[in-house]
């Protein structure tokens, strides 16, 4: 049966290859010939990293926007750029670096035209820091309403089913627990949330201001008046014109002086294999290290941080950044690394294990961190291994704090009619037990683990950020900002993207500034998929059942997934690095 199961994966793949490599060949996009117009496709919310599910179609993730972007500034024959945009999300800060990129193309007096059906805060962000021209569907609506941060707390309703949560933190404003621990907003917490809504507040009024000649109090009115259907954003200034697309590209033909539009290919182009490759995909002896000459390498630290050793889609684990950051360290080839973070922590284990290595590669070769959306808590744990730490105006960082604790289950437990007994041998066997409240002497030695991992988490920031130890305590005490006040406390060395990151990385490394960038995580196909499933490398996150909750999770208005990662942490470990609080921010 396990032979026969093996013999169907094998010509499964087979199909899969010869498929997918027939698709490859008919699918390719000429090369543009004569001038151009390239039009470019940024229409939904966009993963940073470079993982995703195999089994289902990719997305384009933000390094694969700006390569696309960055080839076409590079490219004479692209006379103009036409850009799609949609609704961008909670992604404030990284279509910073997409405006930079933009910015670069522009800089050569290409135009550069945009066109949406729908857009939403961040969405028109983009679209008023980088677009020449802005047009809008007829029947389409613009969600320009300004940034709100939806905080949720949850005591009386534990209370009413049973469930005592009992969490410690480390840091005035860690206030991770809090959500399971109050009914109201401490005022640690909204004075950080309104630090960081006034910051993003205060880039939607500059980029909304671009329209109205500068005036900063009609941008102002502008925010408060939406949304806004087609004939009311054009009415106020938000938008050029209204139109189909159809229209919107014959426009940028024009402005760029050219005859044709090309669609680009978000997607860097599939690898075609070899008929020996394939062969060791379906023996399982994969090698990833295949040396390509010098290089910088680009590693993703996405997700909730967890510890382990097997790769989980959507998560950062330790084992397997651990394990890349050794052989980037020893390939001689590899001259400089970045390190692109979007996490909100996770795992006080895993966040030590991934800083020792960073912290490892820094030692022999140049390594930069580039802040996405979020480096908080043991995201920026990570980050602090770095040389240098960039991040755009709008990235959150910062929560140096610890938080951690246990759901005392009892009340609940004795309604459903459970009834339990604890023997133990030892005075603290059985402190980590659901069944019961800690005593006295078990909270006293629980809150002497989270400050001797609050202590090492102020050391290893002093040590990586080469800051005076009080300095990070002025830092610390669990609070969230943006980058442009943690500049200030010296958490952020400049205001960046993901661009800068790499060329400063290749000028340290002595590199061309056409030095070609490993990518790591690499994309898993089908193929690696099915291999995995043979070898049983497997995990949890691609089963079914996970890979639909998780895709559920996502379209709810409240951070669930988030709530669940820790929660999920703080059961296996106890003690979590993650942010003070779990907002959604719009």
């Amino acid at each position: 049966m396990k032979h026969d199961a093996r013999r169907s994966a094998l010509i499964l793949a087979a199909m899969v290859t010869s498929f997918s490599m027939m698709s490859c060949s008919r699918g390719d996009e000429p090369a543009s010939r004569g001038p151009v117009v390239h039009e470019l496709r940024i229409l939904e919310p966009f993963p940073d990293g470079a993982e995703h599910d195999p089994f289902e179609l990719p997305q384009p993730t933000l390094h694969d926007i700006l390569e696309r972007i960055w080839e076409s500034t590079e490219n004479n024959d692209v006379r103009g750029l036409f850009i799609r945009v949609g609704p961008l999300q909670g992604a404030w800060a990284s279509v910073g670096d997409i405006a930079e990129a933009l910015d670069d193309f522009r800089s050569d007096k290409r135009p550069v035209h945009c066109h949406f059906d729908t857009a939403d805060n961040v969405g028109y962000l983009l679209l008023a820091s980088a677009c020449d021209r802005i047009t809008m569907s007829p029947a389409g609506v613009l969600d320009l309403i300004g940034p709100a941060a939806v905080m949720v707390y949850a005591r009386s309703f534990l209370e009413k089913i049973g469930v005592q949560a009992e969490i410690v933190h480390m840091g005035r404003y860690k206030g991770a627990g809090d959500v399971f621990m109050r009914d109201d907003m401490p005022e640690e917490t909204k004075e950080s949330m309104d630090a960081i809504l006034d910051d993003l507040y205060g880039a939607l009024i500059e980029a909304t201001k671009a329209r109205t000649q500068g005036d900063v109090e009609r941008a102002k009115a502008i925010i408060d008046g939406g949304p806004y259907v087609s004939a009311a954003a054009k009415e106020t200034g938000l938008v050029d014109a209204i139109g189909f697309v159809r229209e919107s590209r014959e426009e940028v033909k024009k402005a760029a002086g050219v005859d044709k539009i090309e669609r680009t290919r978000m997607l860097p182009k599939p690898e075609e294999l070899t008929l020996g490759q394939f062969l060791d995909l379906l023996s399982g002896e994969k090698d990833e290290a295949k040396s390509r000459g010098e290089r910088v390498a680009l590693v993703f630290v996405t997700g909730t941080i967890r510890d382990g050793e097997t790769d989980r889609i959507g998560d950062a684990v330790a084992g397997p950044f651990v394990r890349v950051m050794e052989r980037l360290e020893e390939d001689e080839d590899v001259k400089a690394v970045v390190l692109r973070i979007n996490s909100p922590g996770g795992s006080a284990l895993a966040s030590d294990r991934m800083w020792e290595a960073a912290r490892n590669l820094a030692e022999t070769k140049p390594l930069i961190a580039s802040v996405g959306d979020l480096a908080a808590s043991g995201g920026y744990y990570i980050a602090s291994a770095a040389d240098q730490i960039l991040a755009h105006p709008n990235s959150l960082v910062g929560s140096i704090g610890v938080v951690g604790g246990k759901f005392n289950l009892a009340e609940l437990s004795e309604d459903a009619g459970i009834h339990t007994y604890i023997l133990q041998r030892g005075k603290r066997a059985a402190w980590a037990t659901p069944v019961r409240a800690w005593n006295e002497t078990e909270r006293e030695a629980f809150e002497k683990l989270l400050r001797d991992t609050y202590d090492r988490f102020i050391d290893r920031v002093a040590t990586g950020r080469k800051i005076p130890r009080e300095a990070v305590l002025a830092a610390a005490e669990g609070r969230v900002m943006t980058a442009q006040d943690g500049k200030d406390l010296k958490l952020v060395d400049e205001m960046a993207g993901l661009g800068e990151a790499l060329d400063r990385a290749r000028a340290a490394a002595g590199l061309s500034a056409d030095a070609p960038v490993e990518v790591w995580p690499r994309s898993k196909g089908v193929l690696d998929a099915i291999t995995d499933l043979l070898s049983g490398n497997g995990d949890e996150a691609r089963n079914l059942k996970a890979l639909w909750l998780r895709e559920r999770l996502a379209t709810t208005p409240l951070p669930i997934e988030t709530w669940l990662a820790m929660l999920q942490v703080i059961q296996w470990e106890h003690v979590a690095l993650v942010p003070p609080y779990f907002f959604s921010l719009r």
